[in-house]
């Protein structure tokens, strides 16, 4: 193996490697304050769940049980 494509290579698996990882918080809804997905900056709506984060001070599960008892 020549020694000037290794950092090339290392390079290319460090991203792949953080980009799973990103991708695996997104699926389950995590996000970085940074994130430009972060749900603050989405009017509270979290796209990976699908859900926003809270409806009239209740997480939306929780409203949705209240709403239809």
């Amino acid at each position: 193996m020549k020694t000037y494509n290794l950092p090339k290579k290392l390079a290319k698996q460090a991203m792949r490697e953080c980009d799973n990882e990103l991708r695996a918080q997104h699926k389950k809804g995590q996000f970085d304050d940074g994130d430009p997905n972060h749900p603050k900056f989405n009017d509270g709506f979290n796209y990976a769940t699908g859900k926003y984060v809270n409806l009239f001070g209740y997480a939306q599960d929780e409203f949705m049980v209240k709403q239809y008892r």
